[in-house]
């Protein structure tokens, strides 16, 4: 009786074992499952490249002249107007220069001005045949020597003024100071950067696009950029260079980006290079149990799952692609994201 027993038991653990590894949802009278055939198609082709968010305009401020920095009106992060005060350098010798070209122009319209009265009264002398036609020559000469004079020392005051305008340090459109390399008292040198200043407005991604992917744009197409974080924008194109680098052989593009995005930052667009074929499936029909995808496929038991190497989304995000672990003609579960599992 108890051989029976166990005889018994043993029969109906294997029985129930036997039910966990079969289909999903089978049974003796399995319900027909809706599916869909799937089969390759043409999927376009992206081409990720490599850029950097830049700012539309950027300026290094820098002064052409050697003077200490007196006044330092902003620091990073100050947003300034156009012809805002930027910084202001110190002036001392160019006042003292400012009064010696100022004085040399006195002195030299003074003296153009006594050479054209006597100029005037030899030409009234010879007229009255007092003088010789000679005396009257030397006056004119006289007067145009006093003439290159006054232009010679009228030309230093405006270089001077130039210079003295060097030393204040103006905005040249509005936007952001993104960089500081000086702080009052120091010494600026002529081409040694000051501050760096950023147009606020819409960014740009700089893209060197391989020369073959870079005819197949046109300005206004639209390509996915992603950022260092996965933030991702579609851009439109904006530039696109008339010439490629000789050495890289690649073409720069610049696509238009979003006005927050940080300048600086490593991005990667996706370039449309063509199509290929491929199998994909609705986003929805993907099951994901851990690190693990897979499918439904309709058998003639119900519903089993298959589990498949995955590739990737497709614009829009509905579809995705199949790598492997189907074959065109299988028939899938369209949408079984209730069955998804944690």
């Amino acid at each position: 009786m108890r051989a029976t027993v166990a005889l018994f038991g043993m029969t109906a653990l294997l029985a129930a074992c036997g039910e966990s590894h079969g289909p999903e949802h089978a049974n003796a009278n399995p319900t027909p499952v809706q599916g869909v055939a799937v089969e390759m198609e043409q999927i376009p082709v992206n081409l990720p490249v490599e850029g950097t968010v830049v700012a539309r305009n950027r300026a290094e401020i820098t002064t052409r002249m050697m003077a200490r920095v007196t006044e330092l009106s902003v620091d990073v992060g100050s947003r300034v107007r156009e012809g805002d005060l930027l910084l202001s350098l110190g002036t001392e010798d160019i006042a003292a220069n400012r009064a010696k070209a100022d004085a040399a122009v006195m002195v030299a319209t003074a003296a153009r001005d006594e050479a054209a009265k006597h100029a005037a009264r030899m030409d009234t002398l010879l007229a009255q045949d007092v003088v010789a036609q000679v005396q009257r020559d030397q006056a004119h000469l006289m007067l145009t020597q006093a003439e290159s004079q006054l232009a010679m020392a009228t030309a230093t005051l405006r270089e001077v003024e130039t210079a003295g305008s060097y030393a204040t340090i103006r905005a040249p459109f509005s936007g952001e100071i993104v960089s500081r390399y000086t702080d009052e008292g120091d010494v600026a040198a002529p081409g040694m950067p000051l501050l760096v200043l950023e147009e606020i407005g819409p960014r740009e991604g700089r893209l060197s696009v391989p020369v073959q992917a870079a005819q197949m744009l046109n300005r206004g197409d639209t390509v996915r950029v992603t950022a260092v974080g996965g933030r991702m924008a579609d851009a439109p194109v904006r530039i696109i260079a008339s010439g490629a680098d000789p050495m890289s052989k690649t073409v720069e593009v610049r696509v238009t980006l979003p006005a927050d995005w940080s300048t600086g930052v490593s991005v990667t667009a996706l370039i449309p290079s063509g199509t290929t074929r491929a199998i994909t499936v609705p986003s929805s029909a993907i099951v994901r149990r851990g690190q693990l995808t897979g499918v439904r496929v309709v058998t003639d038991h119900g519903a089993a799952l298959r589990w498949v190497r995955l590739g990737r989304s497709l614009p829009g995000g509905e579809r995705v692609e199949i790598l492997s672990g189907l074959n065109p003609g299988d028939e899938i579960v369209p949408d079984v994201g209730s069955e998804v599992a944690p």
